[in-house]
């Protein structure tokens, strides 16, 4: 069963939105409790599963892309252990609409309460996160094998127990479609109120700006930072060497480094050695403004230089 959530803190979307108009940087909380990971790492892998086979109570999980076959199988022996295991999955991936149907089948036959996501509020439910127990653990990356292997991705464990609380609550509120929303100041959610965030985060950035993205197609947000280089801010960006948008961005004069050694698929903003975003959207207008995304905005220094060492060992 799911547990019952605040009621006081239950908001529409209107009521949500006027919370994000008074959003400022001061609101926005320490979270505690929290370790960084990168991928590629098949031991990454390795925790999750162990994460999933100690679980005393509750798996809750929201992809868009699930084909990892460990993840499936701990998720149905959890199952068989009376662990409460619920999955949420987007129907129609992006060019690969039958991505997801041997994991939902699966699951089915072994009696996990899965649902496709409902595609009535967004386009493409775009959301990566786990609930195991007391614990989120928050990616950019999806549920598949090539990103233990071969995928520059990131993944947060989160035991900050409002964010989680919270988390918790907007989950149960999509499972069950219900229209309301649970808000915080750290937690960011497209396509209801992210661009308002993003754009408050980079245009009050004062001195640095890195970006970890696999592809940019929004033209609000480059005009951002076009302008945060007039201003004569450091922007360094890291990005795949798929990306269709390096040469412009390099045009530009923006410091771009392609990331060679693996694929590119972290989606991450660091500003001025203090805030972070982490998320699974991407810097397009389908992301921020149609796709359903997770994100969280945070402070806390050992993430925050954590980080900044990730980014510099691949800006080399």
């Amino acid at each position: 069963m799911f547990h019952n959530e605040n009621k006081k803190e239950v908001l529409n979307i209107n009521e949500t939105k006027n919370k994000v108009s008074n959003f400022s940087f001061e609101k926005i909380r320490k979270l505690e409790s929290l370790e960084i990971y990168k991928t590629p790492d098949k031991n990454l892998l390795k925790t999750i599963v162990q994460k999933i086979g100690n679980a005393k109570n509750r798996v809750y999980i929201e992809a868009y892309i699930f084909t990892e076959k460990e993840i499936r199988s701990a998720l149905i022996k959890a199952k068989k252990r009376w662990i409460d295991v619920k999955v949420e999955m987007e129907k129609n991936v992006y060019m690969a609409n039958n991505i997801n149907k041997k994991t939902y089948d699966e699951f089915i036959k072994n009696k996990i309460d899965v649902i496709w996501s409902d595609s009535s509020d967004y386009a493409l439910n775009h959301s990566k996160f786990f609930i195991i127990d007391d614990e989120l653990l928050l990616s950019t990356w999806n549920f598949s094998y090539s990103m233990f292997t071969k995928n520059r991705d990131f993944m947060l464990f989160i035991k900050d127990k409002l964010i989680l609380e919270k988390i918790l609550a907007n989950f149960v509120f999509d499972f069950k479609k219900d229209k309301n929303f649970i808000y915080d100041d750290n937690f960011v959610l497209s396509p209801f109120y992210s661009r308002e965030k993003i754009e408050f985060l980079l245009k009050n950035a004062k001195k640095e700006i890195l970006i970890y993205f696999p592809y940019f197609n929004d033209i609000w947000l480059q005009s951002i930072l076009e302008n945060k280089l007039d201003e004569w801010l450091d922007i360094k960006i890291i990005t795949d060497k798929k990306n269709e948008n390096t040469d412009e961005f390099k045009s530009l004069w923006f410091d771009v480094k392609i990331l060679d050694k693996y694929t590119e698929h972290g989606k991450i903003i660091l500003v001025d050695w203090t805030y972070a975003y982490l998320w699974s959207v991407n810097f397009s207008t389908s992301s921020l403004d149609k796709n359903k995304e997770t994100w969280i905005l945070l402070k806390n220094e050992n993430i925050i230089t954590k980080l900044k060492d990730f980014f510099f060992e691949d800006f080399k």
